[in-house]
């Protein structure tokens, strides 16, 4: 801006010397440069961004300086133990799950397509069950052994669920009428059972024995319930009481 000012106020000199041997034309060169010095004057400084002196101890608009981002720890892969000691659980909700199919006898009368032998996923899983146990130790067998089991395992819950699933949607579908009105007949008895009193409960505890007895024979259910000593028992004890 300085410069653009000097400038004008030359010509404007120029124009006050020449006025001396010129006239007109002189004062011509003097409106000029009064007209160029007043614009510039009126215009400011400017962009400061384009007139911005240099920084050398670089005070102004230092960017702050970059940290190298910390990169995410990989994730340790699980020791053998780790993954012998999760099958070993795993094992254990199949067990606990299946357990009551076994001793509830509601699920046993509801669901008989568990023991459904021509089911290949009933056959699957009855089959991982056995692998999977005969694998399972009560310490931990080393890792390759611990590898193999946990395989096993993972096998076990995937049929698991496969046979669970067809036994509930089946129901007593596909059963002839003899078997599937034994079941309903067995199911109802049990359930009159535990809202009767003594002596009526022990008459239903002891029909829906012979019930299952005659299911097991034509191979419906498996033999023996592991329920069935519970429901002699327990009406024995409802006759004692």
């Amino acid at each position: 801006m300085r410069s653009a000012i000097a400038v004008a106020l030359g010509v404007a000199a120029v124009g006050l010397i020449a006025t001396r041997f010129i006239g007109p034309i002189g004062m011509l060169f003097l409106a000029g440069g009064l007209i160029v010095a007043m614009v510039v004057l009126l215009a400011g400084p400017g962009d400061a961004a384009a007139v911005r002196r240099p920084d050398p101890l670089r005070f102004v608009d230092a960017p702050a300086p970059q940290r190298p981002r910390a990169q995410p720890k990989a994730t340790p892969a699980p020791s053998g133990r780790a993954l012998w000691e999760r099958a070993t659980g795993r094992h254990d909700e199949v067990l606990s799950e299946y357990a009551g199919y076994e001793l509830d006898p509601e699920m046993l009368l509801r669901f008989p397509a568990m023991w459904d032998l021509s089911s290949p996923k009933v056959i699957a899983f009855h089959d991982a069950l056995e692998h999977a146990g005969a694998l399972r130790t009560d310490e931990y067998p080393g890792e390759g052994s611990a590898a193999e089991y946990a395989d096993a395992v993972t096998d076990l819950r995937t049929t698991w669920y496969a046979a669970d699933r067809h036994a509930r949607s089946t129901g007593t579908t596909g059963l002839p009428a003899e078997d599937a009105r034994d079941l309903d007949r067995g199911l109802k008895l049990y359930r009159h059972a535990s809202s009767s009193t003594a002596a009526e409960r022990a008459a239903y505890l002891n029909q829906v024995v012979s019930t299952v007895d005659r299911l097991v024979d034509r191979g419906v259910l498996p033999a023996p319930p592991r329920f069935r000593a519970e429901l002699e028992a327990e009406a024995r004890k409802a006759i004692e009481s």
